[in-house]
């Protein structure tokens, strides 16, 4: 499992080392391995396509920094976590998202997102008993606060990640905050 990690990492950072150098929809699989240095055929080993590899680096990234902290309490850590990711790697993702033939991945990233959103909003209810009709709003409130991170986190990437991930954290922070302050 460790040896598969390790090649899916060298893969991975073979193509975005070459997302720097190349437009995406010129590089091919054999570029990728090449830069990585194995046979082309060890793509397909670990992954299905372009499309795949992209996704299990975002998956991958996130997860390392985010998974140990998963819970509730760390919240505005995790989310510190994902705007600083996203800032360091915005050139990157901007491409990414640019991209027409990965546009799919867009839906992966608002998947993801809406993922770890109802994963925390899981472990802020997991004591209390709730009825049928609150667990129903809970999951509405969630799915258009998830969404709406989304797309905002999708656009702010587009617009090179200003204002800053310090200062949009805060924001975030502040909104997020003000909203449990309402209810």
């Amino acid at each position: 499992m460790e040896q598969e990690t390790n090649t899916k990492k060298i893969i991975a950072l073979a193509f975005q080392e070459l997302t720097t150098k190349i437009t995406i929809e010129k590089i091919s699989i054999s570029d990728i391995m090449k830069q990585a240095g194995f046979r082309r055929q060890t793509f397909y080993d670990y992954f299905d396509d372009r499309y795949d590899l992209v996704t299990w680096i975002f998956y991958w990234e996130l997860n390392k920094s985010i998974y140990p902290i998963k819970t509730w309490e760390n919240w505005e850590d995790i989310l510190w976590h994902l705007l600083t990711y996203l800032e360091s790697n915005k050139i990157y993702y901007k491409k990414i998202f640019l991209n027409t033939k990965l546009d799919s991945f867009k839906q992966y990233f608002i998947y993801s997102i809406k993922n770890l959103v109802n994963e925390l909003t899981n472990d802020y209810f997991k004591e209390q008993t709730l009825s049928q009709d609150e667990k129903q709003l809970i999951q509405t409130a969630t799915d258009f606060y998830s969404y709406g991170l989304s797309e905002s986190l999708y656009h702010w990437v587009l617009e090179n990640c200003g204002p800053n991930s310090q200062k949009y954290h805060a924001m975030l922070v502040k909104l997020v905050k003000y909203q449990l302050q309402i209810d």
